[in-house]
């Protein structure tokens, strides 16, 4: 069994894709990088992603360029570059790092051979900054547009494009952005912070190999393997499998060819909406090789409660024993869950303190997982879940003799209609203990340590206050548009839906963004209003719900009318996971802020997309708006 085979059967690659006449002929893009002579490049690695360049030399002002194309990067290091779709010729691309209160400008470039955009998930920028299909029209290949917008919020973001994101994420489009402010940086220079940190951005992704050879199953069984379910739970072959995308692949609008693609080719996962009548499933399974900034981590033998030897030539993060390491971590994938879980060499699970994450820092440490109330999590204390979107700011304390390997390993998560997802257990990062420092030196931290509640901060995270504001009755503004003031948003399929509707803003429009159409499901509010608002899941399984333009405080989450769970100490995130038949409460204010103009107040007006972040559910019409009209006279 070659390298390759072996390394498929454990993650999933990168490469080409086709694309439909009459927009563009169709080619794979492994033949078009050649013909064009672009150089391979390597991955981020797992400790270094590239930092974006600052070409403006003003304070407080922020400006970068960033262009999307084609690219060959060698994902498994084995020394046969994949073609993937990147930011600056990287994946992730570059590192945006900025303050609180900086204006950013980013001139982005498109030389894809398709349309794109970027979203810039979870920052509250302007309207015609937010990258969808309803606040810009597709930036076509070979052109541009500029995004200004104002960070107004810590924590950790990243951006994608929002043009047909399926494929684009899942062949590499994605990239961090890290946004401090003064009372990180006063917690870190007092030792409660550890001064080393490192991002995280976790993806996955399948690879295609010779037509003939890929595989009958998306993981083959193994029995070298760790899993998460039974010993002898069975390989994904559910339909689509890697034969399906790489022998009869789709376009990019979802339409099956019969022609193979090549060997180091990235298959085009986004069915079309017609999948229901026209094939066996709408179904879009997990990568078959998880990405750790852009590069498939070393194996390692045995499992996250008997780990065995670390594969060769492993890329490990180096550090003494009695250090602490930040981890900024981001789920980039456009389906899977990350379940982290590290472990040490005689298999203990070590804790993963959580400090923030999507809204900067908490008031105070803590673990997660387990049973919070009467909601049952479903994965283990100590471990951190991430849905599609979701971010950690996560704290490790290492700890062990010199030479000890610990590692940060993925499980499978109970996530989809039928249970697991039957994904095997894999690591995501290893650190080498290289050293041990002074007993008195030892990083210390532990749960209910205080963070914006120290003393010395004294900031604890806005507590929003009850909602003074409902809906707006779509029927009484003038004129009258379609709509509802249902302040309940239901996640129903089949087909994927919001309240029933199928919504249709994933994709470009043919003309003119602005002559795109308000569906029933729309939501109309006004610039200020606090809302409290909740968001059913009526389907049988979990779906991320990400709302663009705004960061939300969830309240509590219910099921059948019974609190489960109440948020108590506050937060603000863009994206929370609801489970099968679950109900999340949660507040939100519409705050202004200024336009990309730089007009001091009305970028909060125009239409935010909310939906699931599993891409591939939003595509099919898992996706809805809210409209924020400006402040009456």
């Amino acid at each position: 069994m070659t390298t390759r085979t072996l390394r498929s059967q454990l993650w999933t690659a990168v490469g080409g894709v086709f694309f439909e006449a009459p927009r563009l002929a169709r080619f794979t893009v492994t033949a078009l990088i050649a013909s064009l002579c672009l150089p391979a490049s390597a991955g981020a690695g797992l400790a270094k992603i590239r930092t974006a360049q600052d070409t403006n030399p003003r304070p407080k002002v922020f400006e970068t360029r960033i262009v999307a194309r084609e690219a060959m990067i060698d994902l498994d290091r084995d020394g046969q570059p994949e073609s993937v779709f990147a930011f600056n010729g990287t994946i992730p691309g570059p590192q945006i790092d900025v303050n609180v209160g900086d204006t950013v400008t980013v001139r982005f470039k498109n030389e894809l051979p398709l349309p794109s955009s970027i979203h810039w998930h979870g920052i509250e920028v302007n309207n015609k900054s937010d990258g969808t299909p309803v606040t810009q029209n597709e930036v076509l290949p070979g052109g541009s547009y500029t995004y200004r917008f104002k960070v107004t919020r810590p924590g950790i973001f990243w951006y994608h494009p929002h043009i047909k994101p399926s494929n684009q994420v899942w062949k590499g489009l994605y990239g961090p952005i890290i946004v401090t402010d003064k009372r990180d940086k006063k917690l870190k220079r007092r030792g409660v912070l550890p001064r080393k940190k490192r991002t995280l951005m976790l993806a996955d992704v399948t690879v295609c190999k010779e037509p003939g050879a890929n595989d009958f199953e998306t993981f083959p069984q193994d029995e070298s393997l760790p899993w998460s379910g039974p010993s002898l739970f069975p390989g994904n072959n559910a339909f689509p499998v890697p034969r399906d995308l790489c022998e009869t692949p789709l376009t990019d609008s979802g339409r099956r060819l019969d022609t193979p693609l090549a060997a180091g080719v990235v298959p085009n996962v986004q069915p079309g909406s017609n999948c229901a009548a026209g094939f066996q499933s709408c179904r879009v399974n997990m990568g078959q090789w998880v990405l750790t900034n852009g590069v498939v981590p070393a194996a390692r033998g045995g499992s996250p409660s008997s780990p065995g030897p670390l594969g060769t030539d492993a890329e490990t993060i180096d550090l003494m024993a009695g250090e602490g390491l930040r981890l900024q971590v981001v789920n980039a994938a456009i389906h899977r869950y990350f379940r982290l879980r590290l472990t040490n060499e005689a298999g203990w699970a070590l804790p993963l303190f959580r400090v923030g994450g999507e809204g900067g820092l908490l008031d105070k440490v803590r673990l997660e997982g387990g049973k919070n109330g009467s909601l049952v999590t479903k994965y283990e204390k100590r471990e951190v879940l991430l849905a599609p979107a979701n971010r950690a700011d996560l704290v490790l304390l290492v700890r062990g003799r010199v030479g000890e390997i610990l590692t940060l390993w993925t499980r499978d998560y109970s996530h989809t209609g039928s249970g697991f997802a039957r994904t095997p257990t894999v690591p995501v990062l290893h650190i080498r203990i290289v050293g041990t420092l002074p007993a008195e030196d030892f990083f210390k931290l532990r749960t209910k340590t205080p963070l914006l509640t120290d003393p010395r901060i004294n900031r604890p995270v806005e507590t929003l206050p009850v909602a003074n504001a409902k809906l707006l009755d779509p029927e009484a503004i003038l004129p009258s548009l379609p709509g509802t003031a249902n302040r309940k948003i239901r996640l129903t399929a089949p087909p994927a839906a919001i309240d029933g509707i199928v919504g249709g803003f994933d994709h470009a429009s043919t003309g003119d963004y602005r002559d795109v159409p308000h569906i029933r499901s729309t939501r109309y509010a006004r610039v200020g209003d606090l809302l409290t608002l909740e968001v059913a899941n009526e389907t049988m399984a979990h779906h991320p719900f990400h709302l663009h333009g705004f960061s939300f405080q969830p309240i509590r989450m219910k099921r059948g009318g019974k609190t489960l769970f109440r948020y108590k100490n506050p937060e603000f995130v863009d994206t929370v996971d609801i489970q099968p038949g679950h109900t999340l409460e949660f507040r939100v204010r519409l705050d202004d802020r200024p336009t990309r103009s730089g007009q001091a107040t009305g970028g909060a007006v125009g239409r935010w997309l909310f939906h699931c972040h599993i891409f591939p559910h939003a595509a099919l019409g898992m996706i809805g708006e809210l409209m924020v009209l400006p402040v009456e006279d």
